[in-house]
């Protein structure tokens, strides 16, 4: 199946109409061989500082800049059932295309 991953619902909707894709299910649109689904903006967010050690709980500027060797990415709240789609949509997928702005 290819995947095209979309930046807005909207947008979805379109490019699944001119790929052929008609039918909806949960959080994305099937069809032809082809699987629409999109983010919703974003679906993740960097981590807070505090996810790097207590000695950034609080702020100071004697900790600044933060520059972990590996950054963090938390699944945004309100858009985790989302995110959940997205990513069994991928373990499916031969293919993907990134159709984002």
């Amino acid at each position: 199946m290819r995947l095209y991953l979309c930046e807005k619902p909207s947008q979805g909707k379109d490019i699944a109409a001119v790929l052929g894709a008609k039918t909806r299910g949960d959080g994305c649109i099937k069809g032809n061989g082809v699987a629409v689904t999109w983010g919703i903006g974003h679906l993740l967010e960097t981590a807070p500082p505090d996810a790097y050690g207590d000695h950034l709980k609080n702020w100071s500027l004697d900790t600044l800049p933060i520059l972990p060797v590996e950054w963090k990415v938390l699944v945004k709240p309100k858009t985790s059932s989302q995110f959940k789609i997205v990513k069994q949509l991928l373990k499916q997928a031969t293919e993907l295309v990134i159709a984002t702005d």
